[in-house]
């Protein structure tokens, strides 16, 4: 009987059931494979497109502000220092320290380093972390300028897509350039250039191995292997040995202690710190604390030697030498010291302006300004710049001092300096006692001008429009049922029938009325000269001409009927009195000034004289663009009546000896805000004081003239003396008994009314002799009857004595 071969129904051979499971492991594989290889094709796909050609221009490089003669006055630093350096420039110890602690296979791998990758998972797979991650410095690149430092699997996996792209494009010393100019090293300090200056104050190419492998170490966790950490000073410190670093102070934080403002007089002795940072100590906005050397960061510095050796890129004399090398941290300046950010505030707002007005939008000229690397240029005298801040930080200057409710000490100060003969910005502060950056800038602040406007807004304007220095005028008390509004001199003093030169010297109110009124004048219509006023003029025309001359000399807070139907200075009050809507800022009343202390020529003030992207093209360079206001023959007439000003009238204050001063005072309603602005041959300057909130001053405007002495004295030490030059087309004509200076083919106006001046004098000297004859008269009569009451009264007590 035959056996049967059939394999009982259900069973499976096991190798079967082996090749099924094979296959769909494969299957598996396959369908993850395929997955996987397209969600990495879509990662790549949606990576953005990179040119690692231009690595350059990614690389975010902290932009620096320098004197004209390469001074450097500050690091413009929102929240990284950058300094870009060329691997030629890097010593190359720094490379080799840092390939052989970040990547040790860099010259064998094309952007990945497999061997690595697979240790790495290992580990992060064991510990459940991304602790491991096994990037190489091609891929730490990428993720500098193309990424982001987010740990994820897709940010990993568009670092290692960009790392090849750069490989392909880039040798291996540009990778390393581009790596070492943009690794970050604690601090705030980006790049091996700022490193080297923030840690040690040297270029990068002056350090030596020790000191490479110590900065090296610090990629790997900046934060940890820092090479100082910041400790409070103690009283067993040596202050003229540690290492100061000056940190700045939030709102909230406690204010500096007794002990740590001793602390900076001690610094101050030593000369460790200058007297401005002593200001910032004592106004609780810096705090002195000491470096202190990190211990962990000599530990990474020896692991980082051992590797090299190991490698045979140094000797292991160089090793031992290296590792007892002490490490002597010596904290580098981003700064010039001694002044504050007032006018660096400006430059930083001009830059931004020049780069949008150039097509960028305003956050790409932002980061621009920050990151872009340029150098900019600006026109500041450093000597001139301390000499103002030096002087108006003097307490004595000011009375009535406070402090606000914010700490900031009252009244405060604005001045700004500017050479009128290149319009360039030479100096400027915008408070004092303050530093700058985010506070207040008052240099740029409007505030009302007070009478420091007449010259300007109304003098100017009417010399435009065929005024002179002889016109004639009634200065008294005006009818103000005629006028509807009567503006008052200062003091109640009132001189009479005038001229225009007299009425700017004691700064007539009633005076400069009269004359903005003429600016739209007929001055030889008989109507106006057989009048004591004006009866034919044109309020809209003469308004809009003050308004348009303050235009042109850079006046930009003018608040016009289009802005504010209701409230603006479209009237003679703000134009003639200073009582503007918002007022003027010190910046632009000085540069409004030059128009007459340049001969009548204007030009926007300076700031900024060149910007230099960071590969040293010239993208900005400053070019004045004077154009003229008025005739220089005008613009000296005009600076003779304001020289007049200070040698006889509200200006006296202002007066110093060695050169030619003409200017003009301005103080405000209740005292709030007081002004001198005044010029010399070589220097316009205007001169601010008010508190903030607009309280009372205690003072007047004498002693913002008598500020601008001492500002002006220290500036103009060791010049030669100059005097304001007369250009040719100018006569001279009596006028009222004294010596006038005229334009060629101008003449006085309404000097007729002199004539009635003089009646008026006479009969009053008349009526005076009269009134004295008749007193006299009296008297003699008064006299007679008390002696005869006298005598009758002797009589009748002699009677009764008897």
């Amino acid at each position: 009987m035959k056996k049967s071969n059939k394999k009982p129904r259900g069973m499976i051979k096991f190798s079967s059931i082996l090749k099924i499971l094979i296959l769909i492991v494969v299957a598996l594989i396959i369908i993850v494979g395929t997955v996987l290889t397209s969600v990495v094709l879509g990662i790549f796909k949606s990576a953005p497109e990179i040119d690692p050609k231009d690595y350059r221009s990614q690389i975010a490089e902290t932009s620096k502000i320098y004197t004209d003669d390469g001074t450097l006055i500050e690091t413009l630093i929102s929240d990284q220092f950058s300094e870009f350096v060329p691997a030629e420039d890097m010593p190359e110890d720094l490379k080799n320290a840092i390939i052989a602690i970040e990547d040790e296979r860099f010259y064998e791998h094309n952007g990945v380093d497999f061997k690595r990758v697979v240790g790495a998972i290992v580990y992060d797979l064991k510990t459940r972390s991304f602790a491991q991650g096994a990037s190489t410095i091609t891929m730490q690149l990428a993720k500098n300028i193309y990424t982001s430092s987010t740990k994820s699997v897709i940010r990993k996996i568009t670092d290692i897509y960009y790392a090849y792209q750069i490989e392909n494009a880039l040798s291996k010393e540009q990778i390393l350039e581009a790596y070492l100019n943009t690794a970050s090293f604690s601090k705030g300090t980006v790049g091996v250039q700022a490193a080297s200056k923030t840690f040690f104050d040297k270029d990068v190419s002056e350090l030596d191995l020790a000191e490479c492998a110590l900065l090296a170490g610090v990629t790997n966790l900046p934060e940890k292997y820092t090479p100082y950490n910041t400790m409070e000073i103690t009283e067993d410190d040596d202050l003229s040995q540690i290492e100061v670093v000056m940190l700045p102070k939030n709102s909230n934080s406690q204010e500096n202690s007794d002990f740590i403002i001793d602390v900076g007089e001690r610094l101050l002795e030593l000369g460790r710190i200058d007297n401005f940072t002593m200001i910032q100590i004592k106004n609780n906005i810096v705090v002195p604390v000491k470096a202190v050397f990190n211990d962990t960061s000599k530990e990474r510095q020896t692991k980082v030697l051992e590797k090299m050796a190991k490698r045979n890129l140094i000797t292991e004399e160089q090793y031992k030498e290296a590792i007892a090398e002490p490490i002597d941290i010596n904290i580098g300046s981003r700064k010039e010291s001694g002044i504050s950010s007032f006018y660096t505030d400006v430059v930083q707002k001009e830059v931004k302006k020049i780069l949008i007005e150039s097509g960028y939008s305003e956050e790409e000229a932002t980061n621009k300004l920050f990151n872009g690397g340029l150098k900019i240029y600006i026109p500041m005298d450093l000597k001139v710049q301390r000499q103002l801040e030096e002087t108006v930080a003097n307490p004595k200057y000011y009375y009535g001092t406070f402090r606000d409710k914010n700490g900031i000490i009252q009244p405060q100060v604005a001045s700004v300096i500017i050479d009128q003969n290149s319009h360039e910005v030479k100096a400027l502060v915008g408070g004092r006692n303050v530093s700058g950056g985010q506070l207040l800038n008052r240099a740029i602040v409007p505030r009302q001008p007070g009478s420091s406007i007449k010259p300007i807004s109304v003098y100017l304007t009417a010399f435009n429009n065929g005024a002179t220095a002889g016109d004639v005028y009634l200065d008294a008390k005006m009818p103000e049922k005629l006028f509807g509004h009567s503006p008052k001199n200062a003091g109640n003093y009132y001189q009479g029938w005038t001229t225009l030169r007299n009425l700017l010297r004691q700064s007539s109110n009633v005076g400069v009325y009269q004359i903005a009124r003429d600016i739209s004048a007929d001055k030889d219509a008989k109507i106006n000269n057989r009048s004591t006023y004006t009866k034919s003029y044109d309020d809209d025309v003469s308004i809009n001409k003050m308004i348009d001359t303050l235009k042109s000399i850079g006046v930009t807070s003018i608040v016009t009927k289009e802005d504010n139907p209701k409230y603006n200075d479209m009237a003679y009050a703000p134009l003639t009195l200073g009582g503007m809507s918002y007022g003027i800022s010190p910046l632009e009343m000085a540069g409004a000034y030059t128009a007459l202390s340049n001969m009548g020529k204007y030009s926007e003030p300076i700031v900024v004289s060149k910007i230099e992207s960071s590969t040293g093209d010239v993208i900005y360079k400053a070019e004045p663009k004077e154009k003229e206001i008025t005739s220089e023959q005008n613009a000296y007439i005009i600076t003779d009546m304001l020289r007049d000003v200070v040698r006889r009238g509200t200006g006296r204050n202002a007066a110093f000896s060695g050169q030619d001063v003409a200017g003009k005072t301005g103080t405000t309603t209740d005292k709030t805000n007081v002004w001198f602005v005044g010029y010399t041959p070589y220097y316009t300057c205007s001169v601010w004081i008010g508190n903030d909130k607009n309280q009372n001053l205690s003072f007047g405007s004498s002693q913002a003239a008598y500020l601008w002495k001492q500002i002006m004295r220290e500036v103009h030490d060791g010049l030669d003396k100059k005097e304001f030059e007369q250009p040719d087309g100018i006569y001279t004509k009596y006028v009222n008994g004294r010596r006038e200076l005229f334009v060629d083919g101008t003449k006085p106006h309404y000097t007729s009314k002199l004539s009635w001046y003089r009646r008026s004098v006479e009969k009053r000297e008349e009526k005076k002799r009269d009134n004295n004859n008749n007193n006299n008269d009296n008297n003699t009569k008064k006299s007679r009857s008390r002696k005869l009451i006298q005598t009758n009264s002797n009589n009748s007590n002699n009677s009764n004595n008897e």
